[in-house]
This record gives C-alpha cells, sequence and structure tokens, in this order.
C-alpha cells in the first residue's frame, strides 16, 4: 500500500483500492474501487482504521474473483485477447477473419505494446490510452487504433485484467481520434467529393498503367474496377466462370486475401457472396465490355492452365508473372503507385496520395447514382455494402442541397 499524492487519496492499495480521508467538516472516510464487472463503487468508514481493514476485505473479494490477472502486463492481456477471439468454436467460425487478425496484431505490435506493453494492466491509464492515440499521424490511423483499444480494454475489464472502470479509461478517446474538420449534419461515413478521382483521371490512370507495365489488359483492370464497384482482393481472383458478357454481369463469390505474404481464397467482405454490373463503354469512352472479350479470348486460347499459390489451377483474368494472385504491396509499387505519379494524381501534405485503388469503388457508386440514376438499394446491393444506409450516408449524406430547401432557392427555381 502506497500513501497517493497524485490522486489526492491517502492511500491506495495493490489493486487499485483507494482510500480517501475525511472532507473539512465530515467525519467519515471514503474507500473507492472498481469491482469485477469495471463499476466504480464507494464505500465508507467512520475512522482510519476502519477504512483500512474495509479495503483489505474489499481486496481480498477481488482477488478470489480476478486471481493475480491485473499483476500480469498489458502484453499478457492482448495475447489472451487475441487467442480468445481468433479460437475456432466447433461448428462456427472464429470470430475473426485473417485479414482482421493480421491488422489488429499490427496495430498491438506497431502502436500499443511499444507504449505500454510492459505496464501492469492495473497501472493502465486514460492518459497512457490518449498518449497512444495521438502518437498516430492521421485521422484514418487514430481511428483504428482507437477501435482497437476500445475493445481490448472493455473485454479486459469484462474478464477480470483490468480493475479499472472502462468508461473512465477510454474517456474521449473517440472525440481524439476523430479530431478533424468535418461538415455539420454529415455522417462520419460521408466520402467527400475530393476523395472521389473524375472520369478523366480514372482513365489517366489506367493508360498510364499500360505505360508503366507493357501490360495492355492493366488499363482494363482500372477501369472494370472504377465500374464494376470490385474491392481488390475480389477483382484479383476473377476468372473465366465469373463473368458474363451478355447480361455484363460478374459473379463476386470469393476474394483472395493477403496475411504476410500468404494468399488465401476467402470469402468477400460481411462474408456476402453477390453480383454486380458493369457499363459497356465507361463515361471517358473506354470500351470496356468489348476489351472485356478481349481478354477472355486470350485466356481460352492458353493451353496451360496456371497453379495459384494454394495448389488449385485457374486462369485469372488478372495475374501476376507466374498466373497466380496479385501481391497487394508488390502492385503498388510495381503499378499503381508508378501509375498515379504519370497520371498526376493529386497528393496530401504529407506526400500520400488522395486516392488508391480502393477509390475506384466511389468512383462506381456516385457513376451509378448520379450519373445512371439507379436506385440506392440496388447500388448497395452490387457494392456489397452491409446496408443500403452505408451507401446513404457514404454518397448522399444529409447535407446535400440544405441551403437551398433552406432560404427557398430550390423552389425559386423550378
Amino acid at each position: 500500500m502506497t500513501i497517493d499524492k497524485k490522486n489526492k487519496a491517502k492511500y491506495t492499495t495493490d489493486f487499485g483500492i483507494r482510500i480517501y480521508a475525511p472532507k473539512p467538516g465530515k467525519n467519515y472516510w471514503r474507500i473507492s474501487y472498481v469491482d469485477q464487472e469495471g463499476k466504480l463503487r464507494d464505500t465508507t468508514a467512520t475512522s482510519e482504521r476502519m477504512a483500512l481493514d474495509k479495503a483489505a476485505d474489499v481486496e481480498v473479494l477481488l482477488r478470489n474473483n480476478v486471481g493475480n490477472l491485473p499483476h500480469n502486463s498489458v502484453s499478457e492481456m492482448i495475447t489472451e485477447f487475441v487467442k480468445e477471439k481468433t479460437k475456432v468454436h466447433s461448428g462456427s467460425r472464429a470470430e475473426w477473419g485473417i485479414k482482421h487478425t493480421s491488422s489488429q496484431e499490427s496495430i498491438f505490435k506497431n502502436h500499443i505494446l511499444k507504449a505500454v506493453g510492459d505496464k501492469k494492466c492495473m497501472k493502465l491509464t486514460n492518459t497512457d490510452l490518449v498518449k497512444i492515440i495521438e502518437s498516430c499521424k492521421t485521422v484514418d490511423l487514430r481511428d483504428h487504433v482507437a477501435a482497437s483499444l476500445s475493445t481490448l480494454i472493455r473485454w479486459g475489464c469484462a474478464k477480470g485484467w483490468l480493475l479499472q472502470n472502462s468508461d473512465m479509461l477510454l474517456s474521449d478517446l473517440n472525440k481524439i481520434a476523430k479530431r478533424k474538420t468535418k461538415t455539420a449534419g454529415e455522417s462520419k461515413l460521408h466520402v467527400d467529393s475530393r476523395q472521389i478521382p473524375t472520369h478523366q483521371m480514372v482513365s489517366k490512370v489506367a493508360k498510364a498503367a499500360v505505360q508503366v507495365t507493357d501490360i495492355w489488359w492493366y488499363e482494363l483492370m482500372f477501369n472494370l474496377a472504377a465500374y464494376s464497384g470490385l474491392r481488390f482482393g475480389e477483382i484479383c481472383d476473377l476468372d473465366l466462370t465469373d463473368i458474363n458478357l451478355n447480361k455484363r454481369v460478374i459473379k463476386v463469390d470469393y476474394q483472395c486475401l493477403s496475411n504476410g505474404g500468404h494468399k488465401s481464397r476467402q470469402l468477400p467482405k460481411w462474408d456476402t457472396q453477390r453480383e454486380t454490373v458493369f457499363p459497356e463503354v465507361t463515361p471517358s469512352g473506354y470500351k470496356l465490355k468489348a476489351n472485356l472479350k478481349k481478354r477472355i479470348n486470350e485466356l481460352n486460347k492458353m493451353t496451360n492452365t496456371p497453379v495459384l499459390q494454394d495448389g488449385s489451377t485457374r486462369k485469372l483474368l488478372f495475374p501476376n508473372q507466374d498466373g497466380g494472385w496479385l501481391c497487394p504491396s508488390s502492385f503498388g509499387k510495381r503499378v499503381r503507385r508508378p501509375a498515379q505519379e504519370i497520371a498526376g494524381w493529386q497528393k496530401d501534405g504529407s506526400g500520400k496520395y488522395l486516392w488508391n485503388f480502393h477509390s475506384l469503388r466511389h468512383v462506381f457508386c456516385t457513376y451509378y447514382l448520379v450519373n445512371e440514376k439507379k436506385l440506392i438499394t440496388d447500388i448497395s446491393t452490387t457494392a456489397g455494402h452491409a446496408s443500403y444506409l452505408t451507401t446513404w450516408e457514404m454518397y448522399v449524406g444529409n447535407t446535400q442541397g440544405v441551403l437551398e430547401r433552406m432560404t427557398g432557392t430550390a423552389l425559386e427555381s423550378n
């Protein structure tokens, strides 16, 4: 037990129980602690001796409920947390998939363990967590790290690793993480028009990809991604059986996931298989259907079927040089970034491109919403969003036309 001047408590036990001396004009001592459910509790005593005895009794109860877990390191807690989330239960999948596990482990390793990995769980503070968030250089990174911390802390409190109150530990964490200029009334999902490449910029980067690689079908790949809404992993896994040229429909049953260099075929995001569409000609005049037919004819003429990294044999539309799945990092370094440079894609103040390959999905959604005037529910289904409300918040939002409605100019112009 130590004297705790910082928190104005006279004593603080090894289990974080704080004993406060009576305030002026009062005659009782206050004992404050967090129970095994993470709730802040208070009790009182009429003397210092009774307060110490009561704190000892509370500590025995806490120890009986959670053992020595709070005395273990944050690193040990994270190890058990990941183990539980990736455990495959009988008859069902693990809570975390391969890609999510890799993402979380990277966040823990690069941001959390470096800062507080050796710290005892019971010594973890809100200040520690705030410092972790503030050390992240971008809003997106802060957001991801805050989400990981929030899930970890609430799990740790529920399982007895943390005796602190979870709400107090996480206080203002999300506010700090999302600290950026935003438009009043808009959802956090809203995609600013500046985050969406124009049709002209799509055309430029697609042509530049051919210039960089001397492979004609990279122009097809970029245009197909922009006007079919396929994610990178989904477009990398396309083979001859997925395309219906006559109906201009693409089956999205699987995607290629890359985890630390290991590639595997997995279900699409949200485990949701779907069908999507593509236009015969893009707004910039690229003949999407005709060039897709050309690529399919090329594959049909191949006498040998390439072996993929998992041992299966298929003819992929957009393979690596050996006929297998493309690697995201290699593609970015060898194709995407050099093509973006030639095409003159914009960069932010840190030198990072404002748009990436995933930005092409925004082109698909806004093209069918604005240019083609399609139903938002249909766009949501073909894009593979979890809900049409996601699509609405991302591309329509709440503020579009608000000034015109408020001033009445929209009515006057009709």
